[in-house]
């Protein structure tokens, strides 16, 4: 969805998942009710895409050297995230008011970066930053 141009209808896409939530389930099922089995990491993705779609923290070269964070909030005013790489941490946490986005990122030292929003790049460097777009 993302490399689509639809990063921000990804959330409201996750009603399977919402309903196994609502099931008591801990493990993702491998299909809906009724099911056999409750433990497939491969419908699990929402793990990985809640970091990397919404919150839009990617590495931009090997080894997360340098990332590139777009988030895709779809309907959400606020998230924070943090997100294990080799070099340490990389964290964000954003308010958005309408298309004006707060936002605080932290990256680890020796990794630089870009935060995209609305088609402005902004150039990240180590530790936190402040940004308002």
């Amino acid at each position: 969805m993302k490399q689509a141009g639809l990063g921000d209808e990804y959330l409201a896409r996750l009603g399977p998942w919402r309903q196994m939530l609502e099931l008591g389930l801990t493990t993702w099922a491998e299909t809906p009710e009724p099911t056999r089995s409750d433990s497939h990491a491969w419908s699990a993705h929402p793990n990985y895409d809640l970091l990397t779609t919404v919150a839009g923290v990617n590495p931009a070269s090997p080894g997360f050297a340098t990332v590139l964070i777009e988030p895709h909030l779809g309907a959400l005013t606020s998230a924070k995230a943090s997100v294990p790489t080799p070099k340490g941490p990389v964290t964000v946490s954003y308010a958005r008011s309408g298309n004006a986005l707060t936002s605080d990122v932290t990256l680890p030292a020796g990794v630089t970066g870009t935060l995209r929003w609305n088609g402005k790049d902004t150039p990240l460097k180590p530790g936190t930053q402040h940004l308002v777009h």
